[in-house]
């Protein structure tokens, strides 16, 4: 049963979905078994000060597994997974683990017996016992109890939505604090080994005065309106502008689509030059954060530290603070553009437009988002170069969201595909978002309040884990800065 679900479930979803149901079904069934033999067993070792995520951990042992026994578990897209997929994948879980007596590698999926020696011969001396169980053990265990199996699998969602308020019931800023240690502390280690990527939205060029998509969008508008009306002799003045403008972004509704569409061949020959200005018009060249994002971007004693920037802005401020920081870089925002290995790629993924357009050329077709047929690339169109570029660092590297919402359908698409396309089968999140806490401010700090905000945080982290992303959380964006810095080390 435990095998056709997981057969089941990769024909019609992705390894990160099927990975959520057989983890719901290990912590249910795991800890009927393990606490019926009177030991405590925690679905969820991270819980208990460790730097290290475990999917089980019994702290006195169970069955024939003497003292504290940690259990990973892997699911692999492939019926059958290679022994190189699983030796990786055991030898990144087995780190750092002097203070257990026991690690239980699981496998749901189909293995023979020479398998899991195989694994032990291959990972040479430890100190502590490994033992390498298939889904046959799973099985095994699981049968035990098959009243509890249906009832976990037929009701997964619920239990799924439960256990996510459980968890957020139960955070505190202790807990909270530590988890986003460790995930920073991961995040070093990536990045001082250069695997890190850079995917920055608009929220980087915010402080900079750098205009959000609406209020790029209805200033445009209010200038096409106001371009046929001074062809009939009516003038709008600043404040005029201003107040339509204000009003404009309130009310904004519509398909971006349509209104990209609309305004491009409205505003005809002039389109390029006028959302030029309008970016630029008040903007600054660098902000506190942009500086901390280009000093992150500055090699360090040999190594790259970020391999490459996803820009989805069409400003060219990172590139101004790459200027000031002496760091080599290639924009990159058309089909067949390449960086060199001693530059870094700046990848303009829905457009670019310098403030100096000396050198470049084509700058109005890299406009993607501002044209249906780009559009339809960008969500449709898997070979196109924007999407091709997203999906390849996403697939190979740990990537950094900063200044994005997240919400863009076309990214979520991406980081779906980019989980199948990982090289070795690993489920693990290794991706990170730097996402603003939600706070209600209008109302008394009550008990009830804070409860609802820490399960608010849960069921987002639940649904970013989904796409493989881990949250880091800050309460201000001004803590943005100094993060990036610790980063940088």
């Amino acid at each position: 049963m435990l095998l056709e679900i997981v057969n089941a479930d990769f024909s019609k979803s992705s390894v990160r979905h099927t990975g959520v149901v057989i983890e719901m079904l290990f912590s249910a069934m795991m800890t009927d078994y393990i606490e019926k033999q009177g030991k405590k067993f925690y679905a969820n070792y991270s819980k208990y000060n460790s730097p290290v995520t475990y999917d089980g951990y019994a702290p006195e042992g169970f069955d024939e597994f003497t003292g504290r026994t940690v259990i990973e578990l892997k699911v692999y897209r492939d019926v059958m997974p290679s022994r190189r997929m699983a030796l990786n994948s055991i030898q990144r879980s087995s780190r750092n683990n002097s203070n257990i007596k026991n690690f239980i590698f699981v496998i749901a999926n189909e293995i023979p017996s020479s398998f899991a020696e195989y694994i032990k011969e291959k990972i040479g001396e430890l100190n502590f016992r490994l033992t390498v169980w298939g889904v046959d053990k799973l099985a095994e265990i699981f049968s035990q109890n098959t009243a509890l199996f249906n009832k976990t699998y037929s009701g997964i969602s619920t239990t799924f939505l439960k256990d996510t308020i459980t968890r957020g019931i139960e955070s505190n800023a202790a807990s909270n604090s530590e988890k986003r240690q460790s995930y920073v502390k991961q995040l070093i280690n990536e990045y001082r080994n250069d695997r890190v990527v850079l995917f920055l939205g608009a929220g980087v060029s915010y402080d900079a005065k750098i205009p959000d998509w609406n209020t790029l969008i209805s200033k445009l508008f209010v200038t096409l309106i106001d371009k046929q009306l001074s062809k009939n002799g009516i003038i709008l003045d600043h404040n005029d502008k201003e107040m339509i403008i204000k009003a404009t972004i309130q009310h904004s509704s519509g398909s971006p689509l349509l209104q990209a569409r609309f305004l491009r061949s409205g505003l005809e020959e002039d389109f390029e030059t006028l959302v030029t200005d309008i970016l630029y018009s008040d903007a600054t060249e660098t902000s506190v954060l942009l500086d901390a994002i280009g000093q992150l971007c500055v090699p360090r004693r040999g190594k790259n530290g970020i391999h490459a920037v996803i820009n989805y802005n069409f400003d060219d401020l990172i590139e101004k603070n790459l200027e000031k920081l002496n760091v080599k870089y290639r924009s990159i925002y058309g089909e067949g553009m390449t960086a060199t290995n001693d530059e870094l790629g700046i990848y303009h993924v829905h457009g670019f437009l310098p403030q100096n357009k000396d050198g470049y050329t084509n700058l109005a077709k890299s406009l993607l988002v501002f044209s249906e047929e780009g559009y339809h690339k960008l969500s449709l169109e898997p070979y196109s170069w924007a999407n091709l570029a997203q999906l390849n660092y996403l697939a190979n590297n740990t990537c950094l969201f900063i200044g994005l919402s997240m919400t863009d359908p076309n990214l979520r698409r991406l980081l779906e595909v980019a989980a199948l396309k990982l090289h070795d089968g690993d489920n693990s999140y290794k991706h990170y978002a730097i996402m603003k806490r939600f706070k209600i401010t209008d109302t008394k700090d009550t008990v009830g309040v804070q409860k609802f905000e820490s399960i608010n945080d849960s069921l987002q982290e639940s649904f970013y884990k989904e796409l493989g992303i881990n949250v880091i959380w800050v309460d201000d964006y001004s803590e943005l800065p100094k993060l990036l810095v610790s980063v940088k080390g």
